[in-house]
């Protein structure tokens, strides 16, 4: 932990985590679903609220997987520029959406990751939400290609890991298929060095996991 942000976890041997912004969508996040049901993984998703409410049906089929849900707003707008009624209304949609399909959210994980300090601080005293951005950043939402975000995954991916990956965009329904195929790889990879994927919250209550810096209690 990175001051009031959950960025990686230390302590951890054998596990990491893989994230997903800005879904669900129709077309990509149930494939999706089925590359991490064939490694026998379980991954946290930071759904857009109007998506969320839109594909329930396939949000129900992640969490009966074991999948986990946290909030990333509604609107994907920088937090940084928005007054904090603005914010913590977008950051309550989020929350309610989630809980409107029977998640029970934890986390929060910033649109283009980045969050002000006190944003932090005021969101977890008033919200109950913790900030995670992660430690590996593939920026597959550029499409850079499937082997160049494995790449790029697996140069940085450790145990304690919290990569930050896309099932959706914010801007529209562009193509995830790079991020899928990769995916699939990542965990196969993974999976042959001893590591198993998990949520965010199994990833922090891993037997003598810890998270350094800002006292935030996880």
């Amino acid at each position: 932990m990175a001051g009031h942000f959950l960025d990686r976890v230390d302590g951890v041997t054998g596990a990491y985590a893989l994230t997903f912004d800005d879904g669900p969508s129709s077309k990509w996040t149930p494939l999706l679903l089925r590359a991490l049901a064939a490694h026998g993984a379980r991954a946290t998703f930071f759904p857009l609220a109007h998506n969320l409410r839109r594909e329930r049906a396939i949000a129900a089929q992640a969490l009966a997987a074991g999948h986990e849900y946290g909030v990333h707003g509604e609107w994907h707008l920088p937090p940084p520029v928005l007054p904090w009624g603005f914010f913590a209304r977008d950051t309550q949609r989020g929350i309610d959406a989630a809980l409107s399909v029977g998640a029970r959210p934890r986390w929060y994980r910033p649109p283009f990751d980045v969050l002000r300090v006190a944003q932090a601080v005021r969101m977890q005293r008033e919200l109950g939400l913790i900030a995670v951005r992660g430690d590996v950043d593939p920026a597959d939402y550029n499409q850079p290609g499937e082997d160049r975000i494995f790449e790029r995954v697996m140069a940085r991916l450790a145990p304690g890991s919290i990569a930050v990956m896309h099932d959706a965009s914010g801007l529209g329904d562009f193509s995830r298929r790079q991020s899928v195929q990769a995916t699939a790889r990542i965990l196969a990879q993974a999976a042959s060095r001893g590591w198993r994927c998990v949520t965010v919250s199994e990833l922090v209550a891993t037997p003598g996991a810890r998270a350094d810096g800002g006292g935030v209690a996880v």
